[in-house]
């Protein structure tokens, strides 16, 4: 079932762009600002039960139509989760639009494109033309991974509860952005739960990329504490085999794109074999 569920998230996402009816925040950011003031005094117990009280509901639900109604029940809960789970906004609209920017010559209006792919919609702070493409190009290889790769991966591991987890712990990040009061511990849980996937995407796109440049910035990636945005966009630029020249920005940009639906192609072949062996 959790193939299916994938297979069919994934399309309505690339069809529909943006599912911002289903993904409102708002119950979630909520239940996080009563459970901060009640907890004002233990932030960590406060952040731990905002993530464990949804989570934990979902399980007894999930637990309770398992095994009703020929599935469809279990069904419908699974896909309506991936589906909140998934990540926010029209990603590849934001990427049209600033390629289509760089595609005019515009530099200024690419460069403020770019804080569309950044949390909050924050400016960015490269300060040359080569250091802006090369921000862009980790903040996009960033941006498909929590919006595809990492839900998938923990969809798998620990069915729609586990995408559940993942999704409100990047709330959760982006939310304690505006209070940097446990920022160590929001940036140290959220990092955990991607370490695992965002290598794995790692070798997918040694796979479908350039496998020897890519595999070298894996076998560094093992032992590094850099954060997630970082770690692959080192990946795409390495799998890509592109520069940061602004005369190949446009291209560079097309080239991330590709790589990463046919990475997307790929993970959910793998997924495929691997409901088949097991």
């Amino acid at each position: 079932m959790e193939f299916i569920v994938i297979v069919i998230g994934l399309l309505l996402m690339r069809q529909l762009g943006s599912l911002a009816a289903l993904q409102s925040d708002n119950w979630f950011l909520g239940l996080a600002g009563k459970f901060r003031q009640i907890f004002s005094t233990i932030p960590q117990l406060g952040k731990f039960l905002a993530l464990v009280l949804p989570v934990s509901i979902l399980a007894g639900l999930i637990w309770l139509v398992t095994d009703r109604w020929l599935g469809i029940p279990l069904f419908l809960l699974s896909l309506l989760i991936f589906l909140y789970s998934l990540g926010r906004g029209d990603l590849e609209r934001d990427v049209e639009d600033y390629q289509e920017d760089l595609s005019r010559g515009d530099e200024q209006a690419a460069y403020h494109d770019i804080s569309a792919f950044t949390e909050n919609n924050q400016q960015a702070t490269a300060e040359s033309a080569e250091q802006s493409h090369a921000e862009a190009v980790r903040l996009i290889a960033y941006r498909y991974f929590e919006r595809y790769f990492a839900v998938m991966f923990w969809f798998i591991l620990g069915g729609a509860p586990g995408a559940l987890l993942y999704r409100l712990s990047v709330i959760y990040h982006q939310q304690s952005l505006r209070n940097d009061a446990d920022a160590g511990l929001r940036d140290r849980w959220l990092w955990l739960m991607e370490w695992l996937p965002a290598r794995l995407v790692g070798i997918s796109l040694a796979v479908v990329g350039n496998f020897p440049a890519c595999l070298a910035r894996l076998s560094e990636s093992l032992i590094s504490s850099a954060a997630s945005a970082e770690v692959l966009g080192n990946y795409a630029l390495a799998a890509s085999k592109t520069s940061v020249k602004s005369d190949e920005a446009l291209a560079e940009t097309d080239d991330i794109e590709a790589l990463f639906t046919r990475t997307l192609i790929f993970a959910v072949f793998m997924v495929a074999v691997l409901v088949v062996l097991l």
